[in-house]
């Protein structure tokens, strides 16, 4: 195989990963709206589980509660909780994680104090769904494509000679 020859299969092999990763993501936008819906209308996150192909989950965010001003809620442990915060001013990670995993709202549970610098993040939202195909069905489409992907990659001659027709008029 020469220059050019590796060349055409390279730019023909790029067009179609891109159009299998356009048609991917269009179906799996659709797949997700239908769960999306099915999840709004029972209120529960789905899962599909399709025998001898795939299971399909979805995902539901938690509520949580995340720094969204560092220096003022480095500022508010250090008056709180001044052993928590290191001498350079920040507060300890593993503190900072244990004290925000214990909170659902933004203010001290023990003082009912609001916090500065935090955000709350709502959780219940749709956030997407995940394809675990098994391993027959990963084997099967694994030799469809690549007997798909062959006779395609015959045909490359043929597309070549349809660019060179139609680049020369």
């Amino acid at each position: 195989m020469n220059r050019s020859d590796l060349v055409q299969r390279i730019i023909f092999l790029d067009q179609v990963e891109k159009q299998i990763k356009a048609e991917s993501q269009a179906l799996r936008s659709v797949l997700m709206l239908d769960a999306k819906a099915e999840y709004e209308e029972q209120g529960a996150a789905p899962t599909w589980r399709m025998p001898d192909l795939a299971t399909v989950a979805t995902a539901v965010t938690h509520t949580s509660v995340s720094v969204a001003d560092e220096a003022a809620f480095r500022a508010w442990v250090a008056k709180r909780y001044p052993e928590e915060v290191y001498t350079v001013s920040r507060v300890r990670e593993a503190w900072q994680a244990a004290f925000l995993g214990a909170l659902s709202e933004d203010f001290d549970p023990v003082t009912g104090e609001v916090i500065p610098g935090l955000r709350v993040k709502e959780g219940g939202e749709f956030s997407g769904i995940s394809i675990r195909a098994t391993a027959a069905a990963k084997e099967l489409f694994g030799m469809l494509a690549a007997n798909a992907l062959g006779e395609l990659t015959d045909r490359r001659h043929e597309a070549a000679q349809a660019i060179a027709e139609l680049a020369h008029g």
